[in-house]
Order: structure tokens, then C-alpha cells, then sequence
């Protein structure tokens, strides 16, 4: 299993647990959020997670086509 695969069940997970909670989906996932870039700052360095960040705003933006890089 990827990566992303696995990511992407711990976030259907968490959404229909959250649900259950009545949390929106979006509740659920900035809190996910949160606390993942908290823990990627945490295990690997503030500096990594800012350029991870700031590279993903980038995406969210349009300035760089990433989809090709990730499995889907």
C-alpha cells in the first residue's frame, strides 16, 4: 500500500468517524490538519514542514502542477 493510499483511508476514516460525532468533513479535516503539520514539524524540523507547506500553497494556488507526482 502507498503512502497516499494509506493517507487517504486514515482521512475516510476520520471523516466518517467524525460524522458519527456530528463534525462536518471539514471540521475533521482542519483539525487533521492542525495537528499533522504540527506532528511533521515536530518528527521532521520546522524548516521542512514551512517548505512543504509553502509548496503546497503553491499547488493549491496553480503555481505548480503536482498531479502527476501522486497517486490518486
Amino acid at each position: 500500500m502507498s503512502k497516499y493510499t494509506l493517507a487517504k483511508q486514515c482521512i475516510a476514516d476520520a471523516v466518517a468517524a467524525g460524522k458519527a460525532q456530528n463534525a462536518t468533513e471539514d471540521e475533521v479535516l482542519e483539525a487533521l490538519l492542525v495537528l499533522a503539520i504540527a506532528q511533521f514539524a515536530k518528527c521532521a524540523g520546522p524548516q521542512r514542514a514551512a517548505d512543504a507547506l509553502r509548496y503546497e500553497l503553491s499547488n493549491i494556488g496553480g503555481d505548480v502542477d503536482t498531479v502527476f507526482l501522486r497517486s490518486r
